[in-house]
């Protein structure tokens, strides 16, 4: 398995369009990667956090606001930590996990529903969760996963490349 810092491209870019429109007092991002998303989120949160497997290049964090911790998704946070959790996972269709960065497994979900369970474990019971995922994956098991959590699945944003369309979704809690 390798991996190096996954450098933003049109899916963080569509990511961090949606994000900047939060606020609060603590956010995490999961896959922080170089931290472009974290730096935005920083300025809108009291405490903005983000997770990676792979260490970033520290230069590229000089100067940058937020705060970065080596850890797989949010498993060194408590319950119930932050109000806001968004996460880009690894979402291409793969037959193994070779590249980090980019395979999400079988359905392209397998990765992401490990995020996502996360999230739902260390946000806030009125928080919310955003992520980002592929017309290439499937939706449907990411909004049973949602339903069994008491969240609604939510798209916010959309936009279409070259052979897919990439969807930003945000979970909230039911009433």
């Amino acid at each position: 398995m390798r991996g190096v810092p996954y450098l933003a491209s049109d899916d963080s870019e569509l990511l961090r369009s949606v994000v900047v429109t939060y606020s609060g007092e603590s956010c995490l991002e999961m896959g922080a990667g170089v931290g472009v998303t974290l730096a935005d989120l920083a300025k809108r949160f009291s405490l903005a956090v983000g997770t990676d497997l792979v260490i970033p290049d520290r230069r590229g964090w000089r100067g940058r606001p937020g705060n970065f911790v080596l850890a797989d998704r949010a498993a060194c946070f408590s319950d119930g930590s932050f109000d806001l959790v968004a996460f880009n996972p690894p979402y291409l269709p793969s037959e193994s996990i070779e590249d980090v960065a980019v395979d999400g497994g079988a359905e392209g979900v397998e990765v992401a529903l490990g995020f996502l369970r996360e999230a739902f474990r260390v946000v806030k019971r009125r928080g919310k969760v955003v992520l980002l995922l592929s017309s290439l994956d499937s939706i449907e098991d990411v909004q049973r996963e949602c339903a069994r959590n008491s969240f609604s699945l939510r798209r916010v944003a959309e936009k279409g490349l070259f052979f897919e369309r990439l969807y930003v979704f945000e979970c909230s809690p039911e009433e």
